[in-house]
């Protein structure tokens, strides 16, 4: 019984205390929040940040580089990027029976274009089914003293449609 009444004291307590502070909010001065900007990676110079796209469109913006701006519209340079494709692929196996395996071919490129070895067959490779995916994005960010720092943008993942 002493439980429940020292249980019943506590809950009113708590509740009271709850409410009494429930005045009048004391002025505070407003705290400038600093936006941070994460720059995106687009194919080419459009506005194509990953999701469906057809695989001629695909090879079409992979040929003319990545480009990289923030919200805002402020163009970074790329000074690298990881490139990870994963091919669909259609084997049997023991018995004849059909299995759908993934080969995957994964590169650091430096620059915003592929590297040559990887542009040489990539493009005809490009089947639906196929994942395309563009992620360690490296950016040259320059502040307002003109102090250059490398920063990572946001990659993207690109899936092959007929």
């Amino acid at each position: 019984m002493i439980r429940v009444l020292s249980l019943i004291v506590f809950f009113i307590a708590f509740n009271a205390s709850g409410v009494a502070g429930q005045g009048k909010p004391a002025k505070e001065k407003p705290v400038a929040k600093k936006k941070l900007l994460i720059p995106q990676a687009y194919l080419g110079n459009g506005d194509y940040k990953g999701g469906p796209i057809a695989k001629d469109q695909l090879a079409l913006l992979l040929r003319q580089g990545l480009s990289c701006r923030d919200s805002l519209g402020h163009s970074y340079k790329i000074t690298g990027f990881e490139l990870a494709y994963s091919e669909r692929m259609l084997y049997e196996d023991s018995v004849g029976n059909p299995l759908w395996v993934n080969d995957y071919l994964s590169e650091f490129c430096l620059g915003d274009t592929l590297s040559a070895g990887v542009s040489a067959t990539i493009y005809e490779r490009f089947k639906a089914g196929d994942t395309l995916y563009i992620n360690n994005v490296k950016v040259i960010r320059t502040s307002a003293s003109n102090e250059q720092s490398e920063i990572a943008g946001l990659g993207m993942k690109c899936i092959v449609e007929k």
